[in-house]
């Protein structure tokens, strides 16, 4: 009897020792998981995305005058070439393309990108600040499910945007670009499956009688330089 009993406390004792080294272990991971997310610097991780990564994507992005036609005429086409995050109906297009340039406006460069046309169907974005996820989610390259909180998620998207103002748009407006120059590019577009439901890019809505803004493809420069100007 005396036996059992013994035999029985080793049992408990040497479950405590388990359940305790269990838990330290816990706290450990814990303590570790923690460490990560302090040290997690999105500045950092979008240095290396712009530096290392981005650049694989550069010989595969979409011409921006096809991707234009099917906006236009065949939406579910064009959806099916982007990409799209979770349940999101907004999707990303990596796109490259050449335009000339037909007005500059406080948002950007008005291109016109089609052979048969001269009015602009697109504007790069050439402002001090750049909104939303473009470049961050056009490329595929970073999981959001990798990411603890979308906060991080979302504050790489703000770095991406910084270094794309400061190392694409700044040295191109320092060149002084102006209305018949023609500029290649590669950039980052974000559409809205309604995008052009009630007006096809580079159309006008109409307001008694007079000519709307025009209805035009944002987007954000990844690589941005001038072809050739244009006299007259």
């Amino acid at each position: 009897m005396k036996r059992r009993h013994l035999l029985y406390l080793i049992g408990i004792v040497s479950l405590g020792f388990l359940l305790g080294g269990s838990l330290e272990f816990r706290r450990l991971d814990d303590k570790r998981a923690e460490e990560r997310a302090a040290r997690f610097s999105p500045a950092e991780y979008a240095r290396d995305f712009w530096d290392n990564r981005l650049v694989a994507e550069m010989d595969s992005p979409q011409a921006v005058d096809e991707l234009i036609r099917l906006f236009n005429t065949d939406m579910k086409g064009a959806i099916a070439k982007g990409r799209t995050l979770g349940e999101s109906r907004v999707h990303t297009y990596l796109l490259q393309g050449t335009g000339r340039i037909v007005a500059v406006d406080k948002d950007g460069l008005l291109l016109s990108v089609l052979p048969e046309h001269t009015d602009p169907h697109v504007v790069i974005r050439t402002g001090a600040y750049i909104p939303g996820n473009a470049v961050r989610d056009a490329s595929g390259l970073i999981d959001v499910s990798a990411f603890s909180d979308t906060m991080k998620f979302n504050r790489i998207s703000a770095e991406i945007n910084r270094i794309v103002v400061q190392e694409v748009i700044t040295p191109f407006l320092d060149r002084q670009p102006q209305v018949g120059m023609n500029v290649r590019f590669i950039g980052a577009a974000e559409v809205a499956e309604d995008a052009t439901e009630r007006i096809p890019f580079g159309g006008r809505e109409r307001h008694e009688g007079s000519d709307g803004p025009w209805h035009l493809l944002k987007i954000v420069p990844i690589q941005l330089e001038v072809e050739q100007a244009v006299a007259g």
